[in-house]
């Protein structure tokens, strides 16, 4: 994969991110691609060569490992940082945990992220099943698991912002993810790594579809007044409104966030290049 400096980052910042020494030990597949979408990892072997990817997304990966070599080395109560292999459905699965607290039989895994994500209780699945994949791993080496933990450094955490009731009160939250049993564990990663082995196109939910909205907005203001879901309620709200005369409804179409935005493989996608919502989304 090739890693451009297309926004100029600092040099020692690009040659940080741009020579990362990542090593899955020669896995099939890991804990990580394992729970991706099968067409995303298929695509994204068969074109790694040709894939292109700008330093300047990748810089929360960069906060991430900082984090994880930072805190490893002082780290004596705990095993850190070790990638284990075992056979499912032949295949060679690999896993590298953050932390495994052997006296509490607890896994931790450090995240780099955001407010907005810790609150979205949709990322909440993507995080459990990772760390699923690594209790299943140690199982396979002969540990129990008690628990499982999400250690998350939240990058735009701001003091001030703790007078809301919903807002989390320091930078640092630790957060317990449901463990599965073990049978429960084992059924699922060996129907997930037979998946693999014939990749489908992926679901909307896969994709991050985002339907279609339809917006109010203001003459001579940028910014919409509120956002709706049918052009209907958008109607109602204008002829409710004292200044309905001002008022018109801006209709945003639906989009693929992930495939947008996030994958690296959709150039070579032909899910994604026959989709019409590409146009429309470049164009906006």
């Amino acid at each position: 994969m090739k890693i451009t400096n297309n926004k100029n980052l600092p040099l020692p910042i690009y040659n940080a991110i741009a020579n990362d020494d990542y090593d899955d030990g020669g896995a099939d597949i890991t804990a990580s691609s394992l729970w991706k979408p099968t067409q995303m990892v298929a695509l994204t072997r068969q074109h790694r060569d040709e894939m292109e990817v700008d330093a300047s997304d990748l810089l929360g990966t960069l906060l991430g490992k900082a984090l994880h070599e930072y805190v490893s080395k002082r780290d004596p109560e705990a095993v850190v940082e070790k990638r284990l292999f075992t056979q499912v459905e032949g295949k060679n699965l690999s896993g590298q945990f953050d932390r495994f607290i052997v006296a509490d039989a607890t896994i931790q895994d450090y995240k780099v992220t955001s407010v907005a994500r810790f609150n979205h209780q949709k990322h909440e699945a993507e995080w459990e099943q990772q760390l699923n994949t690594y209790a299943f791993l140690l199982r396979e080496h002969g540990q129990d698991i008690k628990a499982l933990q999400v250690v998350a450094v939240l990058r735009d955490w701001a003091k001030f912002n703790t007078r809301n009731i919903d807002y989390p009160d320091i930078m640092v939250q630790v957060t317990s993810i449901p463990l599965w049993p073990a049978d429960v564990a084992s059924q699922r990663i060996s129907e997930r790594v037979r998946a693999h082995d014939n990749p489908q196109p992926c679901t909307d939910e896969e994709r991050w579809h985002r339907p279609p909205k339809f917006a109010v907005m203001k003459n001579g203001r940028k910014n919409a007044i509120k956002l709706f879901d049918s052009h209907a309620d958008a109607s109602t709200f204008i002829a409710s409104a004292t200044d309905a005369r001002y008022l018109y409804i801006q209709e945003r179409p639906g989009h693929y966030l992930r495939c947008a935005e996030y994958c690296s493989a959709a150039p070579f996608c032909p899910q994604w290049q026959a989709d019409p919502s590409r146009t429309a989304h470049v164009s906006e």
